[in-house]
């Protein structure tokens, strides 16, 4: 944690105004809509807890993922693991899954895709049960509407187009990326105004993350995602054993 705001922390009396000043300063935008990759990655991620028992990371485990997946990629599968668990523990999982992603999992043959549409209804299935008011302004219902939905002709008009199917076509305002299915996922965040995109795929979404960024809609990877959060997290368990240290 900072100095500055530990400081701020230490000189506030008042346990649910420090709370507010972690969440101002230290949450990373929230919440997060998932792309096809990372939920191909979190299917990697449930099956080697599941053979293996656990998460942790040697130095020998390391050097092998780095070998077969390159550094950046490792680093991101071994991050997202973490996140993943750290979500688990903590408040529950801020990330979205849309009708696109559900789509392009659906291609998938055999044991492969019956594990990613069983992913896809566990996150769905927290996504439902958020009240309204969990992120003020994140329209969550857009992103598995299965009919023609009405968005805000401010939002059209500020794509520069005049229809939703507009938005994802191959001559619309995100005609840069090339495949259809990531043109839709890209839209459903931008209609629905999910803040991050969380990506592992560099050939993609990570390429062209300053022309999404300029729509207001950030493309993070988790490893970038992770580094936001563990100041976050580090400032609310401080908190945490503050309080439990003042009602000895």
């Amino acid at each position: 944690m900072t100095s500055p705001l530990k400081a701020k922390l230490e000189q506030e009396v008042d346990a649910a105004r420090r709370i507010e000043i972690i969440e101002q300063e230290l949450c990373p935008p929230e919440p997060q809509l998932l792309d096809t990759c990372v939920l191909q990655n979190l299917d990697w991620v449930d099956r080697r807890s599941e053979s293996d028992g656990s998460l942790t990371w040697d130095d020998g485990a390391v050097a092998d993922l780095t070998e077969r997946y390159g550094a950046e990629l490792a680093n991101d599968l071994i991050d997202l693991g973490i996140l993943y668990k750290e979500f688990e523990d903590r408040s529950g999982y801020p990330w979205l899954v849309s009708r696109a992603a559900q789509g392009e999992a659906s291609l998938a043959d055999g044991a492969k895709g019956v594990r990613l549409l069983s992913l896809l209804g566990f996150f769905r299935g927290h996504q439902d049960d958020w009240s309204d008011d969990a992120y003020p302004g994140i329209a969550k219902g857009l992103l598995s509407a299965r009919r023609s939905i009405r968005v805000s002709p401010l939002l059209l008009r500020g794509l520069g187009v005049t229809s939703v199917d507009e938005i994802h076509s191959v001559r619309g305002p995100l005609s840069f990326l090339p495949d259809e299915g990531d043109r839709m996922v890209a839209a459903e965040a931008l209609i629905a105004n999910v803040p991050v995109l969380l990506t592992t795929d560099r050939r993609t979404f990570w390429k062209h993350r300053v022309e999404l960024d300029a729509f207001g809609l950030a493309v993070m990877r988790p490893t970038e995602l992770l580094k936001l959060y563990e100041p976050y997290w580090e400032a609310l368990d401080e908190e945490f054993m503050r309080r439990r240290e003042t009602q000895r």
